[in-house]
């Protein structure tokens, strides 16, 4: 019998899908209103519906959004007051039907406990894990490198279990270890995989020639698979990447990822039987549906078909371009996704829209005479922003004071033509920017002077 190319692959029809889609949200709103009264019950009660009167996918689009992260931790804080667990009256499984737990890093704020498991629960994240590895090109008994910080961190933590179910070998090292004990554990065990953020992989490049003396391509990683962050949907990051580790670069979140093309045609949907995403947009500013049509931008609330911690019309705060046509790379025929960028780190300069993430891809473009480090220097918070747009970027060793004066020019140039709107570029020298490693190593890519 021929080997299947990917692990358990969907082949029921797009029709039949959303009837299998629209059976599970039935069942998880019901779910939901029943084994949530103090959050999602008052939820439908506020609104006046039962879920019963959802007859529709219109229906389920016209609700609100039903959470977000502010909610999420004063639900946490009156589970703690009135229940006696700090797990947040999003919770519908009981308490002794748990399998896992994990959080946020809390890095603005107390940590929420966003993911919780049943053993239900998690056998589904294993199917959504198996999905994208084998995707990838990965197969059972190949060594993935686990980077994402393993203290409570979603794919850090719960990951290493989801590899290790799917066939995988977790090596668990994780953004604690810092790039010294990284790259030597990764130099000796030698997996096919790196699992990662990509600021983290970057920095690499530059701590392995100090730690290794070696290239990082001498590693001989085949394989990145990034999240937190867009990595592969950079074009610029995705050739610096490639180019130093002489691997292929993919982006992942959960359940989605990208697919083996030389042009990055967005994050693939491998397991829209478990949830609903970007089948589910809102205009980030009237927080108005947004239909899912081809090239569509919004941003992507999450329903999740889970039993311990069920996210329902949860707004993440992440802006997506939705495609709904077959990938021109690989003839896949889901939807498919490009992140944005954050609505929440969106700026607005004289009316027009700026994303960190889009100055990042103009900068790296500049690669080798920039490091590929930069930041937005913001005076006061955002989003609106007095122009010029204050750009702080590495330049490269060596650059003399000639070609750094040529270089500030073209970047000005590139991100006037490319942003629409004017910059003030600073050029700082190699290393002066903070790096990527240790806990914070999904990076920034704004700095608030205001602060």
């Amino acid at each position: 019998m021929m080997e299947e190319k990917y692990w358990n692959p969907r082949k029921f029809p797009y029709e039949e899908l959303k009837s299998l889609q629209w059976e599970r949200m039935k069942r998880q709103l019901q779910y939901c209103y029943d084994t949530s009264p103090l959050y999602y019950r008052k939820k439908f009660d506020a609104l006046g519906l039962e879920p019963g009167d959802i007859k529709t996918w219109d229906d389920f689009h016209k609700l609100p959004v039903m959470g977000n992260k502010e909610e999420e931790r004063m639900s946490q804080e009156q589970s703690m007051r009135d229940l006696g667990h700090p797990f947040g009256t999003y919770l519908c499984a009981d308490l002794k039907d748990l399998a896992f737990l994990s959080s946020t890093g809390g890095t603005t704020g107390i940590p929420t406990f966003s993911y919780l498991y049943t053993r239900g629960d998690m056998k589904s994240e294993v199917e959504s894990v198996g999905r994208i590895f084998w995707w990838v090109g990965l197969k059972p008994g190949d060594r993935i490198a686990n980077l994402f910080a393993q203290s409570m961190h979603w794919f850090g933590f719960i990951g290493n279990h989801l590899m290790a179910e799917a066939g995988f070998v977790p090596i668990p090292i994780g953004a604690e270890a810092g790039a010294e004990r990284m790259l030597r554990l990764i130099d000796v065990t030698k997996p096919r995989a790196i699992a990662a953020t990509p600021p983290l992989v970057e920095h690499l490049i530059e701590r392995c020639p100090e730690v290794l003396k070696k290239d990082v391509k001498d590693l001989k990683i085949e394989l990145l698979i990034l999240g937190g962050a867009p990595g592969a949907g950079i074009p610029s990051v995705k050739k610096k990447l490639e180019d130093a580790y002489g691997a292929k670069v993919f982006d992942m979140q959960p359940m989605w990822v990208s697919c083996d093309s030389d042009e990055y045609h967005g994050m693939h949907s491998l397991s829209p039987d478990h949830w609903i995403f970007c089948e589910d947009l809102i205009d980030r500013e009237t927080f108005q549906p947004v239909p899912v049509v081809d090239g569509a931008v919004g941003v992507g609330l999450a329903t999740m078909f889970v039993q311990a911690k069920p996210m329902l019309k949860y707004f993440y705060g992440d802006v997506y371009q939705v495609f709904t046509k077959e990938c021109p790379g690989c003839g896949f025929k889901g939807l498919r996704v490009k992140i944005v960028g954050r609505a929440d780190e969106m700026l607005i300069v004289k009316g027009t829209n700026v994303y960190p993430a889009a100055v990042k891809g103009v900068v790296n473009s500049f690669i080798p005479r920039v490091t590929g480090e930069m930041r937005i220097v913001l005076d006061k918070p955002g989003p609106a922003v007095e122009p010029p747009l204050k750009v702080k970027v590495e330049h490269a060793e060596g650059l003399s004071e000639a070609d750094q004066k040529k270089l500030v020019e073209e970047l000005t140039i590139e991100i006037k033509n490319k942003l629409e709107v004017r910059p003030a570029v600073e050029l700082v020298s190699p290393r002066t920017l903070e790096r990527a490693g240790g806990l914070s190593a999904k990076g920034t890519l704004v700095e608030k002077a205001y602060e």
